[in-house]
């Protein structure tokens, strides 16, 4: 991407954080990558890395390792600041390690695929996004939660009483999972990386 991978941009990140960090991955390529970066690289299993449920099974690799709490962070991110990553943890343990997730405030009109109204009056004449109620957004950007907990319940916290920890800058949280995502990311790269910002 723009002359890098996403997963040197990552891993830079962690060889700067300042809490102990590693990388899980299954392929060879990764182990090499993280050896550039200084930063310890946690073996996965091909199924672990090739699945996509149960969760319990696909972060199996966190079973052995020797701490109580995580916070897993997406490596596809390439805008995640160390710094909110810091912050995040910072606040995760400054709350009695709590479970917690990112979100993102949003102030738009959303509705559902049946077309019911979720955050404006239905029946409404003008779509003033002033007017809305704001929702959250699932940020899949960072997840912090107790091993024992997740390895006992098979989910990462209770739905009811995680706390939902806002990332205000939403470009931090331009995810890449699709190649039109890769094209969006490389272009916002490219352009702020020409005009100075990291």
């Amino acid at each position: 991407m723009a002359g890098t991978t996403l997963t040197d941009i990552f891993l830079a990140k962690l060889a700067r954080c300042p809490y102990p960090a590693f990388f899980a991955g299954f392929e060879p390529e990764f182990r090499a990558r993280c050896q550039a970066h200084g930063v310890p690289f946690v073996q996965r299993d091909e199924r672990s890395a090739t699945i996509d449920e149960p969760i319990v099974d696909i972060l199996s690799f966190l079973r052995p390792l020797d701490f109580t709490h995580f916070l897993c962070v997406n490596a596809s991110l390439p805008f995640l600041a160390v710094e909110t990553i810091t912050s995040f943890l910072d606040d995760c343990l400054a709350h009695d390690r709590e479970p917690a997730f990112g979100v993102i405030r949003r102030l738009n009109h959303f509705m559902s695929i049946d077309r019911q109204a979720l955050n404006f009056d239905g029946s409404a004449r003008t779509i003033n996004t002033k007017t809305v109620d704001p929702v959250l957004e699932f940020a899949h950007a960072l997840y912090f939660f107790s091993k024992d907990y997740f390895f006992r319940e098979g989910r990462y916290w209770d739905w009811s009483t995680v706390r939902l920890i806002e990332i205000a800058d939403k470009l931090q949280v331009v995810d890449v999972d699709t190649e039109e995502d890769f094209r969006i990311a490389e272009a916002l790269w490219t352009g702020l990386h020409n005009h100075g910002r990291p």
